[in-house]
């Protein structure tokens, strides 16, 4: 009960709004300007000083170091910067009351350690000291650290994250590329061609009449080779085509078999030859749908109709036996047709991109329906003739006229209309000059709506009729045409498509087109 007594004088309780700690009488001195006081009573927040002089306590701040002395070694706390707030009488002696300013959590620490252990009756010990220190030391980092560091931890745990993500993905699409897509070394435009060269060596004539385009017959002559030893040899058409390329001028000498004129053929086709690795050729398949890029940034669509080897194996086998003829070949060549894209005679030699995507063709991903397949057919002479058009006209696919085959002219009455040159302005007129009947051809503009190789289903053909007041379904060679008459101006046909065509058909486009007046 006496000690309890005795602890309890160590306390001094006063009003909290006076002060914000309670004061303990615990021994201890303070040192101030190298001359030691004692101390009357002392807390966290400050310190009681006893007999303090006036002119130390008029300066009003002082640096001190407060000693508490125990058994076996002392304590000093260092480098306390006090404020000197209060000057009283108590038990005879002036008190000083001095406020600690800006204590660091070392100090704090060790103060609250002395004050728990004389409150709890413990001896203070040097290893308490420490103890509280370095727990105060420890406090302090692992409270700071978390709140500087997390939004860091946070940023490089998303930007990981998506690295991770784009790695995956970036694999994923490697993968897919290299196991089911398959692209084309090099691919260009080609078509059914046939080569005229020098007979001999000889200076090479043309026949006044020849130019780019022009339709010439089987046996029409078209060049005088004159020989340098003398004479002249006359070089015929082995076949009825399109001039496609002069490669001379006239004039020009030329050795035995270099080329002179490309002639094409008469039912030419353009259709794309595209190199694949050999590798590759087990992936692909004929009827394959292929995805084609141009260099102006075209893109359509192709099938694949024909798989050969990358030149003719009798050539293969006639090379100088200084070549091994069965050496492993690096390329395939795969010929395909363009689908719903009108290519003219002047893409040949045209590079290209093709992409043949395998795992999308196995599941027929791009499920294009026939009614908008179309295998390309350039104008020849018979169409020529059914459309009324001289064969110099020689209209590429993007203006190709579609018509119905019981209003074709015979041969005869093709050279009539050759002769009679009718144009008038941007509406030409051609005139049928048959004895019974006189048949006028407008030049306007028509919409194909869709096209097939195959016949259209009744129920197709009759939506398509009940939709457009002015359709028709005709056939033109071997591909079956929606078709809708007609208009006078491009912008008219246009604003057709995208008013009402669009929305039942997609790749409707415009074509050139001859309506026929009857008188």
């Amino acid at each position: 009960m006496d000690e309890k007594i005795k602890k309890s004088k160590q306390i001094v309780h006063e009003a909290e709004i006076t002060r914000q700690h309670a004061r303990y009488k615990i021994p201890a001195k303070i040192e101030i300007d190298g001359k030691v006081y004692k101390v009357y009573d002392w807390s966290v927040s400050g310190v009681g000083i006893i007999d303090l002089p006036d002119e130390v306590y008029q300066k009003k701040y002082a640096i001190g170091k407060m000693i508490f002395k125990f058994d076996d070694f002392e304590t000093v706390i260092d480098n306390l910067q006090l404020e000197f707030v209060s000057k009283r009488e108590k038990d005879g002696h002036v008190i000083v009351g001095a406020r600690f300013t800006e204590l660091t959590p070392q100090q704090i620490a060790i103060l609250n350690q002395i004050i728990s252990a004389y409150l709890a009756g413990d001896i203070i010990t040097e290893d308490d000291i420490i103890h509280a220190v370095t727990r105060a030391q420890f406090i302090e980092k692992k409270d700071k650290k978390p709140k500087v560091e997390k939004p860091k931890v946070m940023l490089v745990l998303i930007l990981l994250t998506l690295f991770v993500i784009f790695l995956v993905l970036f694999i994923l699409y490697t993968f897919y590329q290299k196991t089911y897509v398959v692209k084309s070394e090099n691919a260009y435009f080609d078509a059914n061609m046939t080569i005229i060269r020098a007979p001999s060596p000889s200076y090479i004539e043309l026949s006044q009449d020849l130019k780019n385009k022009k339709f010439v017959k089987q046996g029409e002559i078209l060049l005088y080779s004159h020989l340098i030893y003398g004479g002249i040899q006359i070089v015929k058409s082995p076949l009825s085509g399109y001039i496609h390329k002069i490669m001379i001028h006239n004039g020009d000498f030329r050795n035995v078999g270099e080329p002179v004129i490309a002639i094409l053929e008469q039912n030419y086709k353009i259709f794309i030859v595209a190199n694949i690795l050999h590798k590759d050729l087990k992936k692909i398949h004929i009827g394959d749908i292929a995805v084609v890029d141009l260099p102006n940034g075209d893109r359509f669509y192709a099938k694949v109709v024909k798989i050969e080897f990358p030149y003719n194996v009798i050539e293969q086998h006639s090379r100088p036996l200084e070549n091994i003829y069965n050496q492993a070949r690096n390329y395939d060549k795969v010929i395909l047709y363009p689908i719903n894209y009108n290519v003219s005679e002047d893409m040949i030699s045209t590079s290209a991109v093709v992409t043949i995507d395998t795992m999308l063709n196995k599941y027929n991903w791009y499920k294009i329906e026939e009614n908008t397949s179309i295998e390309t057919k350039n104008v020849n002479e018979q169409n020529l003739s059914s459309n009324q058009l001289k064969p110099e006209d020689n209209l590429t696919e993007k203006n190709q006229i579609n018509i119905d085959k019981n209003n074709s002219l015979n041969p005869s009455q093709l050279q009539n209309i050759k002769k009679m040159d009718i144009n008038i302005s941007n509406k030409q007129l051609e005139v049928n000059t048959s004895k019974t009947k006189k048949t006028i051809y407008v030049k306007k503009y028509c919409i194909i709506a869709a096209s097939s190789t195959k016949p259209f289903t009744d129920k197709k053909s009759q939506e398509f009729l009940n939709k457009f007041n002015n359709a028709k379904i005709i056939k033109v060679g071997d591909i079956y045409e929606l078709k809708i008459e007609s208009f006078d101006t491009v912008k008219e046909a246009k604003e057709f498509i995208n008013n009402k065509v669009k929305k039942y058909y997609k790749d409707a486009f415009i074509i050139k087109c001859k309506v026929k007046i009857n008188d």
